[in-house]
């Protein structure tokens, strides 16, 4: 279809790079990683916030398009107030969904459709801003057209946020599928392979698990990082005490002993294993 086509295109427009990074850079600076940006992120929530955010203006701006065609004279001043506070939620519902765009790293074509989807939902905004001070000062025929014109920018931001969320994966759960296995002891790995502050990949009953020895104590992940798909064993143990695996890709800290997310953008915690010792060996199980 000719807009499947068109989101294609957007895909591979390497022109749209520069624009990117220079709004990933402002972006950074504005929201630099810490409390604020996981909070936006959503890892008090357990999944993205955005999406939740999402629904607000468009439902407020929804209801006043319906109260536009459908409405009289009585429902005028209930729809202004619909568009004005639909306008009022696209700052914490901008900043969520940039929050998330710029931990997006290298992964250059969802980073391009997240452009595009962003501009299409910020002259849709405009528009709705625009209506509402036409009807504050009266003109409720503009109102009404320019609110038509900001539908249509969101009808555009919703399927390239569709695109982004159902064909280029962004914000799943990378361990979504993840079975809970195995659950009976299970060998892993000769204590000997495990070292003292290092990373190890193996492969248990077809789950990729990344172990890590810490302060004597072994501990046990999933090794797919659920932000992004990142390789845990690529990165590295940061943190005092028992600490943290730091995924190589885009930083998120996931902690050894139960796979919380300790700092972000990941929101989802990682899949963790009970491990015990048996002479030499390693053995290890899901944890229920």
């Amino acid at each position: 279809m000719w807009w499947s086509t068109l989101v294609g295109k957007a895909e591979q427009a390497q022109q749209l790079d520069p624009a990117a990074d220079a709004v990933n850079r402002a972006v950074d600076k504005l929201l630099p990683r810490g409390a604020v940006k996981d909070a936006l992120h959503g890892r008090w929530l357990g999944h993205q916030l955005h999406p939740l955010l999402v629904a607000l203006p468009i439902g407020m701006w929804s209801g006043a398009s319906l109260l536009d065609l459908t409405g009289d004279e009585a429902t005028r001043r209930a729809a202004q107030r619909l568009v004005g506070a639909g306008v009022l939620l696209v700052l914490p519902t901008a900043a969520a969904g940039y929050a998330d765009w710029s931990e997006l790293g290298a992964f250059r074509r969802p980073k391009r459709i997240g452009l595009v989807h962003a501009a299409s939902n910020n002259v849709a905004a405009l528009l709705y801003g625009a209506s509402w001070l036409a009807r504050r000062r009266g003109d409720q025929s503009r109102g009404r057209n320019l609110a038509l014109a900001g539908a249509a920018g969101l009808a555009v931001g919703g399927y390239l946020g569709g695109h982004l969320a159902y064909s280029q994966g962004v914000g799943v759960n990378r361990n979504a599928d993840e079975q809970k296995k195995p659950r009976d002891w299970t060998d892993a790995a000769a204590t000997a392979e495990v070292v003292e502050g290092k990373l190890r990949r193996v492969e248990v009953a077809g789950q990729s698990v990344v172990l890590a020895r810490k302060g004597g104590q072994v501990y046990a992940l999933g090794a797919t990082c659920s932000h992004y798909g990142g390789p845990l064993e690529e990165g590295q143990l940061v943190g005092s005490d028992v600490g943290c695996v730091e995924c190589p890709w885009h930083g998120s800290h996931f902690r050894l002993t139960d796979g919380s997310v300790a700092a972000g953008p990941a929101t989802v915690p990682q899949p963790s294993y009970d491990v015990r010792t048996v002479g030499d060996r390693l053995e290890l199980r899901a944890r229920r």
